[in-house]
């Protein structure tokens, strides 16, 4: 038992399982903890499920096992709800992005390590594959912002490529902006028709696409041919 843990509270890990029944003597820290993280869960398997038009307050707390009241104790309403949602989705991918990354390793290999990471993940987990890629679309001129904001952090990996690119080769300033845009649309059409599973095979190419206008076509494809690292197979 962890020194912070009381008798009665449950590790970290149960924070998304049903409370139980009647007095269960937990503290309402970790009762609210828990009723929130249920609460995003079921956004995300409603929103991805049904998508943004059938992701209902009612859905929702049906989903997680919460009253209507509870609902709106942590949120105004279902945008703000999906918002919450699709930030946690977004917070938990750059982390797993940024853990896959070897900060020693060369920086083609440090982007196959983030797209690599970044495509089974995705191919794992296809509610919170739409809810990234399809239904934020949908959500209103605030989940756009979002999404905006999504890509210009996923534009971070691409930026030491201006200072890899070899000497004679110009990279537009708009390049990491250009290459995140093309690697959007091509995951958003295939979770769009459902075929999300695909994603991990696309690597090669999408390596390729994402490293050829910093240090050039025959490095990239060399980069993209190339066998994983061992921490990326891991």
């Amino acid at each position: 038992m962890r020194a912070s843990q009381t008798k009665n509270q449950p590790d970290d890990d149960s924070f998304a399982a049903p409370l139980p029944s009647g007095r269960h003597g937990l503290p309402r820290e970790y009762v609210r903890r828990s009723q929130r993280t249920r609460l995003l869960a079921a956004a995300i398997e409603v929103a991805g499920a049904e998508g943004y038009a059938g992701m209902t307050v009612s859905a929702v707390i049906a989903r997680a096992g919460v009253s209507r009241k509870t609902f709106y104790e942590f949120f105004a309403d279902r945008e703000a709800c999906f918002l919450a949602a699709f930030d946690d989705v977004l917070d938990r991918g750059l982390a797993g992005v940024r853990e896959a990354i070897d900060e020693h390793a060369p920086w083609p290999e440090q982007v196959r390590a983030a797209l690599s990471r970044g495509l089974d993940v995705l191919a794992a987990h296809p509610h919170e594959a739409r809810v990234g890629f399809v239904e934020v679309l949908a959500a209103g001129p605030r989940a756009l912002v979002r999404r905006d904001e999504a890509m210009r952090a996923f534009m971070v990996f691409l930026s030491p490529g201006y200072d890899a690119a070899p000497a004679g080769l110009a990279v537009p300033e708009l390049m990491a902006e250009a290459v995140v845009g093309a690697l959007y649309e091509i995951v958003y059409a295939r979770v769009l028709n459902g075929s999300v599973a695909e994603l991990p095979a696309l690597l090669p190419q999408l390596l390729f696409c994402a490293l050829a206008p910093f240090i050039g076509a025959e490095a990239a494809a060399a980069a993209a041919d190339a066998p994983a690292a061992p921490r990326d197979a891991a």
